[in-house]
Order: C-alpha cells, then sequence, then structure tokens
C-alpha cells in the first residue's frame, strides 16, 4: 500500500470517528431538551389541578381563593421519568422538577426550577438549572 492510500484510509477513520462523536452528541443534546420539556407539561398538568383546587370552596374540599392545602396525586409527581417537587403558597407554587436523563454537567440529572403565579394567571419563572 502507497502512503496516499495510508493517508486516506486515516483521513476516513478521522472523519467517521468525528461524524460518530458529532451524532452521540446531537442526540444527548435532544434527549436533555426533551426531558425539560416532558418536565413542565408535568407541572403544567400539575398547575390545572391546583388551578381547580384553588376555584372550588373550602366546602367541597378546595382552597377558596388559596392553593394552601393542595395535595397534587402521586401520578402526578413522581412517574417513571419524571419527579416533581413543590413549594405552595396562597397565590403560588414554585416547583423543582428532576428527570432522568443527565444535563449539561455530565453528572447530575435534567433539573428545570419554576413559578406558576396565580394572580398573573401563568408562570413568572422558568429556569433549567442543568
Amino acid at each position: 500500500m502507497g502512503s496516499q492510500q495510508l493517508m486516506i484510509i486515516v483521513l476516513v477513520v478521522f472523519v467517521v470517528g468525528l461524524s460518530i462523536v458529532t451524532g452521540i452528541r446531537l442526540v444527548a443534546s435532544f434527549n436533555q431538551s426533551n426531558e425539560r420539556d416532558m418536565i413542565l407539561v408535568q407541572m403544567q398538568t400539575v398547575v390545572g389541578e391546583a388551578k381547580k383546587y384553588y376555584a372550588k370552596p373550602k366546602s367541597i374540599g378546595g382552597g377558596e381563593g388559596s392553593f394552601v392545602g393542595f395535595e397534587p396525586p402521586a401520578r402526578f409527581t413522581s412517574t417513571d421519568r419524571i419527579r416533581l417537587y413543590m413549594t405552595i403558597g396562597n397565590d403560588w407554587i414554585l416547583f423543582q422538577g428532576f428527570g432522568n436523563v443527565v444535563g449539561w454537567d455530565g453528572v447530575t440529572t435534567v433539573q428545570l426550577v419554576a413559578q406558576y403565579d396565580q394572580p398573573l394567571q401563568d408562570w413568572s419563572s422558568i429556569t433549567p438549572v442543568n
């Protein structure tokens, strides 16, 4: 084999290796983004349940204008892929959500922190942590 052929083989191996590494990184990035979206969707589901509680009178098991006392069903806060933790105030809910996919730092799982404010009827903050 000539030196040109060896050089071509080395170049092809390098390009293929680089393509594989790039593909793996793209898939990992997609998985992280997808996991964050899944966490946010789960938070939205819990907010929907909390809004129902907020609107109901206390006489039928609601909060009568307050989130205090709201307990979401466990199926919403813990799934096979997502765990949600909440701190509840009178008219706000602070969420901390964890996924199963390893995040940006390569060590800990994807994490998202978000706060829902009833006066705004929207999210006041959504912050990806990892």
